[in-house]
């Protein structure tokens, strides 16, 4: 359950696109929010400011009947972030990302580097073209590979379910050329077996199994399927790894439109996570057992 929720504004408006969010969750969770700012360097003119800024937010949402309260950081604004919700136990970072434009380039993107720092799950949302309204959450996409690490989204994901009544869709993208490596029938009966596990829970459930790129067949399905937000855990994988390997979510975020739901997870990467060995070794067996027949 999620109980404390930290709201990640910049006093812009487009930072203020979770707000819709944020009610929502709101109105199925009995959380408690903080609403951070970051500013540069702590000036207090600054500080003030910021101070002043926040106040109105917090008493919008207080109208509503919330907890809220509010914080003034300084710094780097993902480090502040990120160290502030660890070390306070918040269950969710919430914020606004911003997808384009000459700003993003230079500064890079605050979300994604959040999204590759943070233990906290982090909820990141694009901006929204009008403020108001309310965000309804009724079916929600869970990309999984088979491994333990990407279904730690689960547990995050079935409570959000529960609350909403959203339906959970899963999949699971195999690249073409890792068909050998990710057999059919072993990446289905990993979906198969998360798909059960839920709906004993009595979350209804869909699975889907997509070939090509990762990032772009997930983007499509959810586009396909009008799914209202993407959740995902990533490895949170840097330097050279990272390089190699790339990040699914942060191409998602940059190139998607529904919100992202990220929980970076740790550990070694593995390049094998659904663990079908003796699957390969039998297709392998096969293979040479036909070439020798036809060499007759």
């Amino acid at each position: 359950m999620v109980q404390k929720i930290l709201a990640a504004v910049d006093g812009t408006p487009a930072s203020e696109s979770i707000l819709p969010y944020l009610e929502t969750l709101l109105r199925c969770q009995d959380a408690d929010v903080t609403f951070v700012r970051v500013v540069p360097h702590g000036s207090p003119n600054e500080i003030h400011k910021a101070n002043v800024y926040l106040l109105q937010l917090s008493a919008g949402l207080e109208r509503k009947g919330a907890v809220v309260d509010s914080q003034v950081l300084a710094g780097g604004p993902a480090a502040q972030i990120v160290g502030y919700a660890a070390s306070g136990k918040y269950d969710l970072i919430l914020m606004c990302t911003r997808k384009s434009g000459l700003k993003r380039i230079v500064l890079g993107s605050v979300a994604e580097e959040v999204l590759r720092k943070s233990p906290v799950p982090v909820l990141a949302v694009h901006p929204l073209a009008q403020k108001g309204g309310k965000v309804e959450i009724r079916r929600i996409l869970v990309p999984l590979d088979g491994s333990h690490r990407s279904a730690s989204i689960l547990p995050v994901v079935a409570m959000l379910a529960k609350a909403t009544g959203a339906k959970l869709v899963f999949t699971t993208v195999v690249e073409p050329r890792a068909k050998e490596e990710y057999p059919v029938e072993v990446v289905a009966k990993n979906l198969f077996k998360e798909q059960k596990e839920l709906h004993r829970e009595g979350l209804q459930t869909e699975l889907c199994i997509r070939f090509g790129d990762p990032a772009a067949e997930i983007l499509s399905l959810g586009e396909a399927m009008k799914v209202d937000l993407i959740a995902l855990s990533t490895h949170g994988r840097t330097g050279l790894e990272r390089v190699r390997y790339g990040s699914v979510a942060e191409s998602i975020l940059r190139k998607g439109t529904p919100p992202l739901l990220v929980l970076r997870t740790a550990g070694k990467f593995v390049p094998d996570p659904l663990h079908a060995p003796e699957i390969r070794a039998r297709r392998q067996q096969k293979r040479q057992q036909v070439a020798a027949a036809t060499a007759r």
